[in-house]
């Protein structure tokens, strides 16, 4: 089984905040709309980490109750 890293998880989160803030310093400064792809794949995996960190701690409904 594989167990979370606390670790591997603050890399990870630095290098997306790297590649947003570096999509946006690039829009910005060259105000060219390549910059753009960046910045979206950045925030979905940004939401992507979100989930799988945020979303796994809240309690999850047995099998049992279900109806």
């Amino acid at each position: 089984m594989i167990s979370f890293s606390w670790g591997a998880f603050f890399v990870y989160l630095v290098a997306l905040m790297t590649v947003v803030l570096g999509g946006f310093y690039g829009l910005i400064m060259t105000e060219n709309a390549l910059f753009l792809p960046p910045i979206l794949v950045g925030l979905f995996f940004f939401y992507l980490c979100w989930e799988a960190v945020v979303e796994e701690s809240h309690a999850r409904p047995s099998a049992g109750n279900r109806q």
